[in-house]
């Protein structure tokens, strides 16, 4: 494995930024051209992490930049767009007069109405989001954490604003999650009392509701009213450990569970 690259993170940040801009590319763009995921690009355009020099060499060849340049060690020279080719049409625009040219845009919006002289259409760019491997429900599951995700799809009807999302299992948010339905997730989203979160309690990953009681009990419930034993309950002194990975996004906010 290639030695990490010891530059000026801010300088190589900043590099890196304009040049996504210049470029109107995204950040999931270098992600996928870079084989990595787009936290780790997100990363490199914070500060917060170098690339290898086999994933730096990429970049300045993808910008057609020196990697010297993208490091910050010279300035990098703002890319200018080539020149646009002459077109056919072109040169008979300019050949007509003002009343010709009117003529050639008026049946140039004809025939851009007929289906048999449009241009094909290119498909979507496809965005992609990280599906975590780990079912989520009544536990038995791992942490969320390390590489253990595949990238699929983002569906046009997944809510904004997502990070990842996972598949729960088990019945116990039933009937408004039902078993083997997909949720999406946002990492770091405030989550009030009721709202449903992602829990990783001892090892294992739950997808519940939650609140506090007046001893500072947390609660982490089911919707289901049938799976009550499938809820967990962690007192101030319990030494357990939990951590909230973040907020279910759902169409509707879910109203407190009927047996509490």
């Amino acid at each position: 494995m290639a030695a990490p690259v010891t530059y000026d993170r801010n300088l190589f940040a900043a590099n890196l930024r304009r040049l996504l801009r210049e470029r109107k590319e995204k950040q999931i763009d270098l992600a996928q051209l870079l084989g990595v995921t787009k936290s780790t690009v997100s990363a490199y355009c914070s500060g917060a992490q170098m690339p290898r020099m086999d994933k730096l060499e990429q970049l300045a060849q993808h910008f057609g930049v020196t990697r010297g340049e993208l490091l910050g060690e010279a300035a990098v020279a703002p890319i200018a767009p080539p020149p646009a080719p002459e077109l056919p049409i072109d040169p008979i625009y300019r050949a007509l007069n003002e009343t010709g040219q009117g003529e050639l845009v008026r049946y140039g919006r004809y025939l851009v109405q007929q289906p048999a002289y449009q241009a094909a259409k290119e498909p979507e760019k496809l965005v992609y989001i990280k599906h975590y491997l780990v079912p989520a429900a009544a536990g038995y599951a791992s942490p969320i954490e390390g590489e253990d995700y595949e990238n699929i799809p983002l569906p046009p009807s997944a809510p904004v604003g997502a990070d990842f999302c996972i598949t729960v299992r088990g019945d116990s948010m039933e009937p408004f999650i039902p078993d083997g339905s997909l949720v999406y997730v946002r990492r770091g989203a405030p989550l009030q009392e009721f709202e449903v979160g992602i829990f990783f309690v001892d090892g294992d990953v739950y997808c519940k509701q939650w609140c506090k009681d007046y001893a500072g009990t947390l609660h982490l419930l089911s919707a289901n009213p049938l799976r009550q034993d499938a809820n967990i309950s962690i007192t101030r002194d319990a030494g357990r450990s939990c951590i909230c990975f973040g907020k279910v996004l759902l169409d509707r906010r879910l109203p407190p569970p009927s047996y509490y």
